[in-house]
């Protein structure tokens, strides 16, 4: 029996998601109507990302209803509920990348809108947006072909047949929590080489550094809780 029934989980999935699509539409809603400023691929990237976590909590809430509801599966499952959650644990760890590579894209591209007439930012800028488009289509394709053409075996109720025939997934996952944090640092620690630029009074560099700042020891720590 699962310690987190459907009952419990499915609210939380839905109750997170709703906040997240309702923040992201008071951005968009900001933008356009508010301060009548044009739609930038910022805004779209995070659109994106939001399309994907909401696939994201469908899926779960599938898992919830038919998987194993994100218990660890084991040999006294039914097989066809095993086999169902690895379905959708597979997909959601290849679907998941291209979320968070669009968020990481989202705040490069609004970087843009602040600190574009600086070109050292704009070379620096766009490297990262290289790296961030290879990082997210490295870790996907990685995910995706992991056991090779024989994409079944991800999903195999027989998971020590998979083990022996596909990568190490446990170093795969480790490679990916410490590139994300690393790509995360890159991107939320250059603006504040580039506020002391700005026209502003110091008291308002300071504050927007440590806005930066913040939002950096959050992201990290939003990652380390897997949120």
């Amino acid at each position: 029996m699962s310690l987190y029934p459907s009952s419990v989980t499915i609210p939380v999935y839905v109750i997170f998601t709703a906040v997240g699509i309702l923040l992201t539409a008071l951005r968009f809603w900001t933008r356009a109507v508010l301060t009548r400023q044009h739609l930038g691929a910022d805004d779209w990237f995070i659109a994106g990302a939001v399309v994907i976590v909401v696939a994201c909590t469908a899926i779960q809430c599938l898992n919830a209803l038919h998987g194993t509801g994100g218990e660890a599966v084991s040999t006294d499952d039914a097989v066809e509920r095993a086999v169902t959650a690895h379905k959708i644990n597979f997909t959601m760890v290849v679907i998941e990348k291209p979320a968070f590579g669009a968020i990481k894209l989202s705040l490069l591209f609004f970087y843009r809108r602040i600190f574009t007439v600086r070109r050292s930012f704009r070379i620096v800028n766009n490297i990262l947006i290289v790296i961030i488009i290879m990082w997210t289509v490295a870790f996907v394709l990685s995910d995706l072909f992991i056991c090779g053409t024989k994409l079944s075996l991800s999903f195999n109720a027989n998971q020590k047949l998979a083990a022996a025939h596909c990568g190490d997934k446990g170093l795969m996952l480790l490679l990916f929590a410490i590139t994300s944090f690393l790509t995360d640092f890159s991107v939320l620690i250059v603006p504040l080489f580039y506020i002391r630029g700005l026209q502003m009074p110091k008291q308002k560099k300071w504050a927007a550094g440590f806005i930066f700042l913040l939002g950096l020891i959050l992201s990290n720590g939003s990652n380390e809780l897997g949120i």
